[in-house]
């Protein structure tokens, strides 16, 4: 099976070259940083269309577990889309921290989803709590 029957994957050239080392050094940013912050990103982008699409179909205790599996999944697709895409012969011309970055991205962003989500219901109870003995 072809996935470049499905999908033209010429539209990846241009923002690999952007992480052209050479490039990078001009601006004096390394290439892990960008790396992990474009998958950052990407997974956020994620969560905010898939969310949506989870709420409509699931119950509401199970919204955040599945729209987070389910982000997570797509990402792991499309990089590993990203990855076959930049294959020469047998071995990969992405640089060897390539998963290490992407799989650390992907968890720090479940990380800063949970303690975001953590801290926001703390608050709501604490606040609800004032309101009460206010009252």
């Amino acid at each position: 099976m072809n996935i470049g029957g499905w999908l033209d994957p010429h539209f990846l050239e241009e923002p690999i070259q952007w992480l052209d080392e050479d490039i990078l050094q001009i601006f004096g940013m390394e290439p892990e940083y960008i790396q992990f912050l474009l998958v950052f990103a990407f997974m956020g982008a994620l969560m905010w269309v898939v969310k949506p699409v989870v709420e409509w179909l699931m119950l509401r205790n199970w919204l955040l577990f599945l729209s987070g599996g389910a982000s997570v999944l797509i990402a792991l697709v499309f990089l590993q889309m990203v990855d076959r895409y930049a294959m020469s012969g047998t071995t990969s011309t992405l640089p060897e921290y390539y998963w290490f970055i992407c799989l650390s991205a992907i968890s720090g962003y479940g990380l800063a989803l949970a303690g975001w989500l953590t801290v926001k219901q703390a608050y709501l109870r604490f606040a609800k709590r004032k309101r009460r003995k206010a009252a």
